[in-house]
Protein backbone atom coordinates (compact mmCIF):
# COMPACT_ATOMS: atom_id res chain seq x y z
CA UNK A 1 0.00 0.00 0.00
CA UNK A 2 1.39 3.29 -1.12
CA UNK A 3 2.92 5.35 1.88
CA UNK A 4 0.68 8.77 2.47
CA UNK A 5 2.56 12.24 1.78
CA UNK A 6 1.61 15.40 2.94
CA UNK A 7 -0.49 16.01 -0.39
CA UNK A 8 -2.45 13.38 0.75
CA UNK A 9 -3.10 15.76 3.91
CA UNK A 10 -3.10 18.41 2.37
CA UNK A 11 -6.38 17.37 0.11
CA UNK A 12 -7.87 15.79 3.44
CA UNK A 13 -7.47 18.75 5.52
CA UNK A 14 -8.62 21.19 2.81
CA UNK A 15 -5.32 23.31 2.79
CA UNK A 16 -2.54 24.20 0.89
CA UNK A 17 1.03 22.40 1.17
CA UNK A 18 2.82 24.98 2.66
CA UNK A 19 0.09 24.65 5.50
CA UNK A 20 0.56 20.93 6.05
CA UNK A 21 5.09 21.49 6.14
CA UNK A 22 4.23 24.35 8.14
CA UNK A 23 2.21 22.34 10.78
CA UNK A 24 4.40 19.19 10.40
CA UNK A 25 7.85 21.49 10.82
CA UNK A 26 6.07 22.78 14.01
CA UNK A 27 6.23 26.36 12.82
CA UNK A 28 4.35 29.07 14.68
CA UNK A 29 2.83 31.13 12.15
CA UNK A 30 -0.05 28.93 11.54
CA UNK A 31 -3.66 29.42 13.43
CA UNK A 32 -4.51 26.63 16.05
CA UNK A 33 -7.72 25.21 13.87
CA UNK A 34 -5.45 24.43 11.36
CA UNK A 35 -3.07 22.61 12.95
CA UNK A 36 -5.74 20.45 14.41
CA UNK A 37 -7.09 20.04 10.83
CA UNK A 38 -3.72 19.11 9.68
CA UNK A 39 -2.73 16.71 12.81
CA UNK A 40 -6.24 14.86 12.36
CA UNK A 41 -5.54 14.39 8.87
CA UNK A 42 -2.31 13.02 9.16
CA UNK A 43 -3.40 10.74 12.46
CA UNK A 44 -6.38 9.42 10.24
CA UNK A 45 -4.26 8.71 7.12
CA UNK A 46 -1.33 7.01 8.97
CA UNK A 47 0.73 9.30 7.98
CA UNK A 48 4.65 8.53 9.13
CA UNK A 49 7.55 11.72 9.24
CA UNK A 50 10.19 11.11 7.54
CA UNK A 51 12.68 11.07 10.76
CA UNK A 52 15.65 12.15 8.39
CA UNK A 53 13.59 15.16 6.77
CA UNK A 54 12.35 16.07 10.40
CA UNK A 55 16.06 16.36 12.01
CA UNK A 56 16.78 18.19 8.75
CA UNK A 57 14.05 21.58 9.43
CA UNK A 58 14.85 21.41 13.10
CA UNK A 59 17.57 24.24 11.87
CA UNK A 60 18.13 26.68 9.25
CA UNK A 61 21.47 26.51 8.00
CA UNK A 62 20.86 29.79 5.60
CA UNK A 63 21.83 27.92 2.62
CA UNK A 64 19.33 27.69 -0.54
CA UNK A 65 20.07 25.13 -3.19
CA UNK A 66 19.47 25.58 -6.96
CA UNK A 67 19.21 22.86 -9.78
CA UNK A 68 19.26 23.89 -13.15
CA UNK A 69 19.12 21.11 -16.27
CA UNK A 70 22.18 22.91 -17.22
CA UNK A 71 24.03 26.37 -17.42
CA UNK A 72 25.07 26.29 -21.15
CA UNK A 73 21.84 27.34 -21.43
CA UNK A 74 21.75 31.31 -21.83
CA UNK A 75 18.60 31.49 -19.96
CA UNK A 76 19.15 29.56 -17.25
CA UNK A 77 22.72 30.93 -16.61
CA UNK A 78 21.38 34.14 -16.36
CA UNK A 79 18.98 32.82 -13.55
CA UNK A 80 22.33 31.13 -11.73
CA UNK A 81 23.78 34.15 -11.68
CA UNK A 82 20.61 36.66 -10.77
CA UNK A 83 20.63 33.97 -7.83
CA UNK A 84 23.84 34.37 -6.95
CA UNK A 85 23.85 37.78 -6.46
CA UNK A 86 21.15 38.03 -4.64
CA UNK A 87 22.42 35.13 -2.29
CA UNK A 88 25.66 37.36 -1.78
CA UNK A 89 23.48 40.47 -0.82
CA UNK A 90 21.65 39.00 1.83
CA UNK A 91 25.02 37.06 3.13
CA UNK A 92 23.33 33.48 2.43
CA UNK A 93 24.52 30.69 0.71
CA UNK A 94 23.66 28.92 -2.64
CA UNK A 95 24.91 25.61 -3.69
CA UNK A 96 24.05 24.98 -7.64
CA UNK A 97 23.54 21.81 -9.80
CA UNK A 98 22.82 20.81 -12.55
CA UNK A 99 20.71 17.71 -13.53
CA UNK A 100 21.59 17.71 -16.94
CA UNK A 101 18.23 16.83 -17.56
CA UNK A 102 18.21 13.12 -16.59
CA UNK A 103 15.44 12.10 -14.00
CA UNK A 104 17.41 9.85 -11.89
CA UNK A 105 20.49 12.11 -11.75
CA UNK A 106 18.27 14.83 -10.65
CA UNK A 107 16.87 12.63 -7.24
CA UNK A 108 20.05 12.01 -6.80
CA UNK A 109 21.38 15.28 -6.56
CA UNK A 110 17.95 16.17 -4.65
CA UNK A 111 18.73 13.72 -2.10
CA UNK A 112 22.44 14.61 -1.46
CA UNK A 113 21.27 18.33 -1.12
CA UNK A 114 18.52 17.49 1.66
CA UNK A 115 21.09 15.77 3.34
CA UNK A 116 23.69 19.02 3.60
CA UNK A 117 20.58 20.64 4.84
CA UNK A 118 19.57 22.96 3.03
CA UNK A 119 16.72 25.32 4.15
CA UNK A 120 15.03 25.84 0.46
CA UNK A 121 15.21 24.55 -3.31
CA UNK A 122 14.75 26.52 -6.28
CA UNK A 123 14.57 23.90 -9.33
CA UNK A 124 14.46 24.66 -13.25
CA UNK A 125 12.56 21.06 -13.49
CA UNK A 126 13.67 18.40 -16.22
CA UNK A 127 11.06 17.49 -18.62
CA UNK A 128 10.43 14.87 -17.07
CA UNK A 129 10.06 16.23 -13.45
CA UNK A 130 6.80 14.34 -12.12
CA UNK A 131 8.40 11.23 -10.88
CA UNK A 132 10.35 13.83 -8.31
CA UNK A 133 7.76 15.06 -6.99
CA UNK A 134 6.53 12.67 -4.16
CA UNK A 135 9.91 12.91 -2.87
CA UNK A 136 9.70 16.43 -2.45
CA UNK A 137 6.66 16.69 -0.66
CA UNK A 138 7.94 13.75 1.89
CA UNK A 139 10.80 15.62 2.69
CA UNK A 140 8.61 19.02 3.31
CA UNK A 141 11.77 21.16 2.57
CA UNK A 142 10.38 24.37 0.55
CA UNK A 143 10.36 24.18 -2.78
CA UNK A 144 9.57 26.94 -5.59
CA UNK A 145 9.98 25.90 -9.36
CA UNK A 146 11.66 28.42 -12.20
CA UNK A 147 10.32 28.20 -15.64
CA UNK A 148 9.62 24.85 -17.13
CA UNK A 149 6.02 24.65 -14.78
CA UNK A 150 3.39 23.17 -16.18
CA UNK A 151 -0.59 22.98 -15.39
CA UNK A 152 -0.91 20.69 -12.68
CA UNK A 153 1.97 21.34 -10.11
CA UNK A 154 1.83 21.33 -6.59
CA UNK A 155 4.56 23.53 -5.74
CA UNK A 156 4.78 27.59 -5.49
CA UNK A 157 5.87 28.87 -9.29
CA UNK A 158 7.35 31.70 -11.57
CA UNK A 159 7.85 31.62 -15.02
CA UNK A 160 7.21 33.68 -18.30
CA UNK A 161 3.79 33.69 -19.63
CA UNK A 162 4.65 31.44 -22.28
CA UNK A 163 1.11 31.94 -24.03
CA UNK A 164 1.61 35.59 -23.89
CA UNK A 165 5.15 34.91 -25.56
CA UNK A 166 4.20 33.30 -28.58
CA UNK A 167 1.24 35.77 -29.19
CA UNK A 168 3.74 39.10 -29.19
CA UNK A 169 5.97 37.12 -31.58
CA UNK A 170 3.60 36.52 -33.80
CA UNK A 171 1.63 39.42 -33.76
CA UNK A 172 4.67 41.25 -34.44
CA UNK A 173 6.03 38.96 -37.53
CA UNK A 174 2.72 38.73 -38.99
CA UNK A 175 2.71 43.28 -38.29
CA UNK A 176 5.88 43.69 -40.30
CA UNK A 177 3.91 42.09 -43.29
CA UNK A 178 5.51 38.66 -42.86
CA UNK A 179 2.63 36.00 -43.78
CA UNK A 180 4.28 32.31 -43.90
CA UNK A 181 5.34 32.12 -40.30
CA UNK A 182 6.89 28.83 -39.33
CA UNK A 183 6.69 27.89 -36.03
CA UNK A 184 9.87 25.63 -34.66
CA UNK A 185 9.31 24.13 -31.16
CA UNK A 186 9.95 20.96 -29.05
CA UNK A 187 6.75 18.51 -29.60
CA UNK A 188 3.80 18.32 -27.89
CA UNK A 189 5.03 16.62 -24.65
CA UNK A 190 6.94 20.16 -24.00
CA UNK A 191 4.04 21.85 -22.16
CA UNK A 192 5.79 25.74 -22.01
CA UNK A 193 6.35 25.41 -25.86
CA UNK A 194 2.79 24.27 -26.06
CA UNK A 195 1.95 27.47 -24.81
CA UNK A 196 3.94 29.66 -26.82
CA UNK A 197 2.44 27.49 -30.09
CA UNK A 198 -1.14 28.34 -28.73
CA UNK A 199 -0.33 32.16 -28.13
CA UNK A 200 1.19 32.49 -31.98
CA UNK A 201 -1.36 30.65 -33.59
CA UNK A 202 -3.80 32.92 -31.63
CA UNK A 203 -1.62 35.61 -33.27
CA UNK A 204 -1.96 33.78 -36.96
CA UNK A 205 -5.87 33.61 -36.72
CA UNK A 206 -6.25 36.91 -35.70
CA UNK A 207 -3.96 38.11 -38.91
CA UNK A 208 -6.07 35.64 -41.12
CA UNK A 209 -3.00 33.81 -42.11
CA UNK A 210 -3.40 30.67 -39.82
CA UNK A 211 -3.66 28.21 -42.69
CA UNK A 212 -0.35 29.48 -43.73
CA UNK A 213 1.89 29.43 -40.87
CA UNK A 214 2.93 25.24 -40.27
CA UNK A 215 4.45 24.24 -36.88
CA UNK A 216 7.21 21.91 -36.39
CA UNK A 217 8.43 19.76 -33.77
CA UNK A 218 12.21 19.14 -33.32
CA UNK A 219 14.42 17.15 -30.94
CA UNK A 220 16.48 19.23 -28.26
CA UNK A 221 19.36 18.49 -30.09
CA UNK A 222 20.68 21.58 -32.14
CA UNK A 223 22.34 19.46 -35.26
CA UNK A 224 19.17 17.46 -35.61
CA UNK A 225 17.27 20.70 -36.27
CA UNK A 226 19.56 22.27 -38.53
CA UNK A 227 19.44 19.16 -40.26
CA UNK A 228 15.77 19.43 -40.58
CA UNK A 229 16.07 23.33 -41.14
CA UNK A 230 18.14 22.70 -43.98
CA UNK A 231 15.28 20.86 -45.62
CA UNK A 232 12.53 23.05 -44.89
CA UNK A 233 14.27 26.37 -45.91
CA UNK A 234 15.45 24.85 -49.26
CA UNK A 235 12.00 24.65 -50.42
CA UNK A 236 10.36 26.40 -53.38
CA UNK A 237 7.56 27.27 -51.34
CA UNK A 238 9.71 27.92 -47.78
CA UNK A 239 8.34 30.29 -45.20
CA UNK A 240 8.69 34.12 -45.36
CA UNK A 241 9.81 34.32 -41.19
CA UNK A 242 10.43 31.99 -38.58
CA UNK A 243 9.45 32.34 -34.67
CA UNK A 244 12.21 30.26 -33.31
CA UNK A 245 10.60 28.94 -30.03
CA UNK A 246 13.38 27.95 -27.68
CA UNK A 247 17.09 29.11 -27.74
CA UNK A 248 17.82 25.95 -28.86
CA UNK A 249 15.96 25.72 -32.02
CA UNK A 250 17.73 29.33 -32.63
CA UNK A 251 21.39 27.68 -32.71
CA UNK A 252 19.92 24.55 -35.13
CA UNK A 253 17.78 27.11 -37.63
CA UNK A 254 20.78 29.71 -37.55
CA UNK A 255 23.42 27.98 -38.78
CA UNK A 256 20.82 26.48 -41.95
CA UNK A 257 20.13 30.12 -42.64
CA UNK A 258 23.68 31.06 -43.09
CA UNK A 259 24.91 27.35 -44.95
CA UNK A 260 21.76 28.26 -47.36
CA UNK A 261 23.28 31.87 -48.38
CA UNK A 262 20.14 33.52 -46.77
CA UNK A 263 19.70 37.00 -46.76
CA UNK A 264 18.07 37.93 -43.39
CA UNK A 265 15.17 39.46 -43.42
CA UNK A 266 15.27 39.80 -47.28
CA UNK A 267 15.36 36.04 -47.83
CA UNK A 268 13.73 34.77 -44.84
CA UNK A 269 13.06 36.60 -41.44
CA UNK A 270 14.16 35.25 -38.06
CA UNK A 271 12.42 36.16 -34.44
CA UNK A 272 14.09 34.32 -31.34
CA UNK A 273 11.78 33.04 -28.00
CA UNK A 274 15.38 34.40 -25.41
CA UNK A 275 18.19 36.65 -25.95
CA UNK A 276 21.15 36.08 -25.62
CA UNK A 277 24.68 37.95 -27.05
CA UNK A 278 25.48 36.12 -29.87
CA UNK A 279 22.16 37.34 -31.21
CA UNK A 280 23.32 40.54 -30.84
CA UNK A 281 26.60 40.49 -33.16
CA UNK A 282 24.82 38.67 -35.73
CA UNK A 283 24.01 40.96 -38.57
CA UNK A 284 21.51 41.94 -38.74
CA UNK A 285 21.12 41.78 -35.17
CA UNK A 286 18.49 38.89 -34.03
CA UNK A 287 14.66 40.45 -32.60
CA UNK A 288 13.90 38.41 -29.75
CA UNK A 289 10.68 37.78 -27.36
CA UNK A 290 12.86 38.03 -24.29
CA UNK A 291 12.06 36.56 -20.62
CA UNK A 292 12.57 38.69 -18.08
CA UNK A 293 14.84 36.47 -16.68
CA UNK A 294 16.29 38.78 -13.72
CA UNK A 295 12.48 39.16 -12.12
CA UNK A 296 11.58 35.39 -12.69
CA UNK A 297 15.19 34.86 -10.51
CA UNK A 298 14.29 37.55 -8.02
CA UNK A 299 10.23 36.56 -7.78
CA UNK A 300 11.08 33.20 -6.85
CA UNK A 301 13.80 33.76 -4.54
CA UNK A 302 11.40 36.14 -2.27
CA UNK A 303 8.88 33.20 -2.97
CA UNK A 304 11.33 31.16 -1.10
CA UNK A 305 12.33 33.25 1.56
CA UNK A 306 8.70 33.76 2.40
CA UNK A 307 7.87 29.73 2.53
CA UNK A 308 11.18 29.62 4.73
CA UNK A 309 9.66 32.15 7.37
CA UNK A 310 6.57 30.23 7.13
CA UNK A 311 4.73 33.35 5.86
CA UNK A 312 1.71 33.00 3.27
CA UNK A 313 2.35 33.57 -0.24
CA UNK A 314 0.33 36.74 -1.80
CA UNK A 315 0.06 34.27 -5.15
CA UNK A 316 1.31 30.77 -5.59
CA UNK A 317 1.86 31.34 -9.06
CA UNK A 318 3.06 33.93 -10.97
CA UNK A 319 3.43 34.58 -14.84
CA UNK A 320 5.56 37.47 -15.92
CA UNK A 321 5.02 39.05 -19.35
CA UNK A 322 7.50 38.45 -21.91
CA UNK A 323 9.12 41.74 -23.57
CA UNK A 324 9.42 41.72 -27.39
CA UNK A 325 12.68 43.56 -28.83
CA UNK A 326 13.06 44.59 -32.32
CA UNK A 327 16.35 44.39 -34.05
CA UNK A 328 17.09 44.13 -38.07
CA UNK A 329 15.90 40.18 -38.46
CA UNK A 330 12.51 40.80 -38.95
CA UNK A 331 11.52 43.83 -40.28
CA UNK A 332 10.51 43.89 -44.17
CA UNK A 333 12.20 46.64 -46.20
CA UNK A 334 9.05 48.88 -47.92
CA UNK A 335 9.17 47.20 -51.63
CA UNK A 336 9.78 44.00 -50.08
CA UNK A 337 6.43 44.28 -48.03
CA UNK A 338 4.59 45.60 -50.72
CA UNK A 339 5.25 42.39 -52.71
CA UNK A 340 4.23 40.19 -49.91
CA UNK A 341 0.87 42.01 -49.47
CA UNK A 342 -0.13 41.10 -52.57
Amino acid sequence: MKEPTIQDIARLARVSLGTVSNVLNARPSVKEELVLRVNAAAQKLGYRRNANAASLRSNQTDMIAVAVPNIENAFFSEIVSSIEHLGIAERKGVMFLTTSEDQERAQRQVHSLISRRVDGLIIVPSFDFQPMIPDLETYGVPVVLVDRVEKENPFPSVAVDNFQAGYVGGRHLFDAGHRRVAFFGHGHRFWILNQRRKGFLAAAREAGTAELCPSYEFSLDPEDIRATSLEILARKDRPQAIYAASNIAAKGVIPAIQALGLRVPDDIALLVMDDFEALTLLSPAVSVVAQPSTAIAETGWRMLQALIAGERLRAKHVRLPARLIVRGSTLLKPVAKQVAAR
